[in-house]
């Protein structure tokens, strides 16, 4: 059995890199807690969907202290000797998970060198809400506040808005509504910097 002290996790629904954490995350400071080494699949198992464990994995590990508070819930550390994460385990199901950061990451890496590969079974209830992983934290956050701008231009009729944001997407002109709104939406699936361009736009007009 190994442990790892003083770390910090920030737990989402989703893994979210190191490096788009940001300052009004619920980032939680660790003193102890246990790691485990365990397959390949489980780990991309775990990052891609919303897993319950088997009650012979869970029951022995503890309640975890978390900023200094006890926590009613148990947590781990679990690696494939190529990346770390944390899982937050609330009635032996596992919904919130966590990077680590660089250092600390690599540190428990070392670690786990020596540890023996623990069987871990679960069962899958449904996949995470990260669609699409290549998009960046901020840029998921641009497409969805597009789809809700689309959205609300279209049902509030404001068709001159739509018809401009269609030409700095474009470069086109076009005044059919329908289309039009249509095609902004679908272009969402291929995330792009002109979505960037435009969300911007959108932005300025709602700062005046």
């Amino acid at each position: 059995m190994i442990y790892i002290y003083d770390i910090l996790l920030n737990f989402n629904k989703e893994l979210i890199e190191y490096f788009e954490w940001e300052d009004n995350d619920n980032i939680k400071y660790v003193k102890k807690i246990m790691l485990f080494k365990t397959d390949e699949k489980t780990i991309k198992d775990i990052i891609k969907n919303i897993v319950v464990l088997d009650n012979s994995f869970t029951k022995d590990i503890p309640k975890y202290e978390i900023n200094n508070k006890k926590e009613d819930c148990n947590m781990c550390l679990l690696t494939d000797s190529k990346i770390v994460i944390g899982v937050l385990i609330e009635n032996n199901r596992i919904e919130y998970i966590s990077r680590m950061l660089l250092d600390e990451e690599y540190e428990s890496l070392l670690e786990s060198s020596s540890l023996p590969i623990t069987n871990i079974k679960y069962k899958i209830i449904k996949k995470r809400n990260n669609t699409n992983n290549t998009l960046t934290r901020s840029e998921s956050k641009i497409m969805k506040l597009l789809l809700v701008e689309l959205d609300s231009l279209y049902k509030n009729h404001k068709e001159d808005a739509l018809i401009y944001l269609y030409y700095e997407y474009t470069n086109k002109e076009n005044k059919d509504i329908e289309y039009i709104y249509k095609y902004l939406k679908n272009s969402l699936k291929e995330f792009n910097n002109k979505h960037i361009h435009i969300y911007n736009i959108l932005r300025k007009v709602k700062e005046k």
